[in-house]
């Protein structure tokens, strides 16, 4: 897909407007061939019409469609691509790619849910006060935070990148040390468009959990976020974290699926 599709991709977005709205924040950032991004779409009636889309994006790909009649398409693409450690998308889509792959071996399934949080959400202001807005001077406790983070870290440079060009919002341990101050919970966002933004990266050091701190940062985020009239998004996998954003008013919206896969041996 490129630009000439543009208006083929703004009628499927229309027609599934949850489904397809963090593939149109990405298209938004990235375009439909960026250095972080590859998309592909089904085309239908003498390609008058167009019914799902795949995105490669870092090391996933994201598939999307109304039904999961894209799967028989998409699963060839994705099983001859290099460097993919997990396939996101609408649980029917990804029901059926998990069966048709040949190359790439399923390691584990999670469940995935898509929420947001309405416009006219009322947040609670003191507990989003424990937070704050990170800045460039927060890169090497925030980089160690996302370092010792399994399976949510983050490379260095990726923190750098949010730092400079996202919205990173932290909480700090009471005590500081060696005048530092510890990071211990943070969540940024992923993705960010001219109406919506998708939230990401929540992670509390495990000693610090059960504090409520992920919550606090993920509330200071979406205070801003609604400032500026934009709806926000996110995924979770884990139903302790369901229960945090449920608790700050996100409904869910979506019912998606993540595959994680390895490549063949040799």
């Amino acid at each position: 897909m490129d630009e000439n599709d543009a208006p083929l991709f703004a009628q499927l977005c229309a027609k599934l407007p949850n489904r397809m709205l963090t593939p149109r924040l990405n298209v938004e950032v990235h375009g439909f061939q960026g250095k972080l991004t590859k998309t592909w779409g089904a085309f239908e009636n003498n390609g008058q019409a167009l019914s799902g889309i795949l995105m490669h994006y870092g090391n996933t790909m994201v598939a999307v469609d109304s039904d999961g009649a894209c799967a028989e398409l998409f699963a060839p693409i994705i099983d001859q691509a290099k460097g993919i450690a997990g396939i996101r998308g609408t649980r029917e889509i990804i029901v059926g790619i998990q069966g048709l792959l040949n190359r790439l071996t399923p390691t584990d399934w999670q469940e995935s849910f898509f929420m947001r949080l309405p416009l006219t959400a009322k947040l609670n202001e003191a507990s989003s006060g424990v937070a704050r807005r990170a800045t460039m001077e927060d890169l090497e406790p925030l980089a160690a935070l996302y370092g010792a983070a399994g399976a949510m870290y983050r490379p260095h440079s990726n923190v750098r990148a949010k730092l400079e060009l996202s919205r990173v919002f932290v909480a700090d341990d009471i005590e500081i040390k060696d005048g530092k101050p510890r990071i211990l919970s943070c969540a940024l966002l992923n993705v960010e468009g001219s109406d919506a933004a998708l939230i990401g990266g929540v992670y509390t050091l495990p000693f610090a959990r059960g504090r409520g701190l992920a919550s606090c940062c993920t509330s200071a985020l979406c205070e801003e976020l609604l400032r500026d009239n934009k709806l926000p998004v996110l995924f979770y996998e884990n139903q302790i974290a369901g229960r945090v954003y449920r608790s700050l008013g996100f409904e869910e919206i979506g019912r998606w699926a993540v595959i994680y896969v390895s490549p063949p041996e040799g």
